[in-house]
Order: C-alpha cells, then structure tokens, then sequence
C-alpha cells in the first residue's frame, strides 16, 4: 500500500463495477485504497455505512461512485461540501442533475469529475459522433446493456445525444403509420435513441448518420468492465487537489 498517494474511497463498493474498481485501485501507482461505501451492515473494517463515518476515519482526497441514481447525487453533494472530490459513473443523470452538480462545485470550488462513460473507446465515439454530425441529415443511436440495468437510455448514450443536438439541429421523418408504441424509441432534441436489454451483454454503443447516398456508423463494445478502469484511474488522478467541474473523461485523454 502507497501511504502517499491518493487516498480513494468507492461508494457502491459490493457492486459489479465497485468490486472492479477497488482492484484496479489497489493496484495503481500512487493511489491508495481507503473505504468502501455500503448499504446496510459494515461486514470488513474498510466499509462504511455513512459518508460522514468514512470521511472521518478513512479521510479521502477522492470518492468513485458506481451507486445507483438518485442516491448517488447525494452522495455526491455530499462529499463536495466535505471537500471530497467525487468521480461520479452513475447511469440516470439527466441534463438538470448534471448542472446541479457543476453549480455545487462552483459553489464549494470542490471538483467533480462526471463521466458517463470511462471507456476510452467509449469516449471516442462519443468525440467522432459529434464531429460528424454537422455532416449529416438524421442520426439515430442504438445502446444494449445487460438485462439488469436499472435505467434507460443509458448515461453514454444521453451524453452522445446531447454532444450530438449540441452542434446540429436534427428532425426525425415522420411515420405516418404507427404500429407499436415505441417502435421509433425515445426522441432527444431530434436524435433518435434505442435501448436493447439482453443477458450476456457489457455495453454496446452505435452511432448512425443517415446523408444523401451514405451512412456512417460508429460503434463500441465492452467485453469487460475491466476496460472501464484506464478511465477511472485517469479520473482518480485528475480530481485530486480539482477545483471545478468535470463533463466527461473526453478532456483528459
């Protein structure tokens, strides 16, 4: 263990990406494992059952949290307002939770990392779907996660759709005849989204443009959520000592 390094806590510890991240954590240069947030009873002396108790004992620069919306701004406002900086990879966040964490870390000068995705790829695609998009007429995203997630669409594919609406007006065509309610999916600012839930599935991202003769599709696979720590490691190591807010890991590439 680096006594000198970053002092790191993982709220949602007993989770998927939780467990994950604490390995990737322990076994990173100048980062130091601290505590683990958890729901109900404490069953190791690195658990904690308040945000208040581990900051106290354990004393983090950083906490990644892999909890579930909206427990997880809480938490997140939380720490802010203790000085510890939160690296947020929560699904569920919308655009007005979003802003309401950038203003608490304006309002504290705490940082904040967000990242709707921490796969490198991920982040890529997100950057290509945006610097295509002015180039386009129609664009539709199609996102597949396991059956178990919680929400939908997903975060990385509401942050595609919104880098996306941000640089180009879209207009979905019209079906004049309707046959099941969903069938065209969801309509954010004009980009279509889908949302495929199936067992065996890590995530899976495509982005398709639609022009005159052409389409471009953009696509991205994890096969393991091991290619999610690259990314939170990068964030860890960014949000100590930050001081504003974070949108993305796509800045610190």
């Amino acid at each position: 263990m680096n006594i000198d390094g970053i002092r790191t806590a993982v709220s949602g510890s007993r989770g998927k990406m939780g467990v994950v991240t604490i390995a990737a954590v322990r076994a990173a240069d100048g980062i130091e494992y601290v505590g683990g947030l958890v729901r109900g009873s404490a069953a190791n002396a690195d658990e904690y059952t308040s945000l208040g108790t581990l900051f106290e004992r354990a004393k983090p620069h950083v906490l990644v949290d892999f909890t579930t919306f909206p427990a997880s701004m809480d938490i997140a406002l939380e720490a802010m307002q203790m000085g510890i900086r939160p690296v947020i990879g929560t699904s569920g966040y919308g655009a007005a939770e979003v802003a309401r964490l950038r203003a608490e870390s304006q309002r504290t000068g705490v940082g904040c990392v967000f990242a709707p995705n921490f796969a490198l790829g991920a982040v890529l695609m997100m950057r290509f779907a945006r610097e295509a998009a002015p180039h386009f007429e129609a664009v539709e995203i199609v996102e597949m996660h396991e059956s178990g997630k919680k929400d939908a669409p997903s975060g990385t594919a509401m942050a595609t759709a919104r880098a996306i609406a941000e640089v180009r007006s879209f207009e979905r065509a019209p079906t004049k005849a309707l046959k099941a309610e969903g069938a065209r999916g969801a309509d954010m600012n004009g980009v279509g989204v889908h949302s495929l839930r199936l067992p065996g599935v890590i995530t899976h991202q495509e982005v398709r443009f639609g022009g005159e003769g052409e389409t471009l599709t953009i696509v991205h696979d994890s096969s393991s959520r091991s290619s999610f720590m690259p990314g939170v490691l990068k964030a860890v190591r960014a949000a100590r000592g930050l001081t504003r807010f974070i949108d993305g890991i796509g800045e610190l590439l």
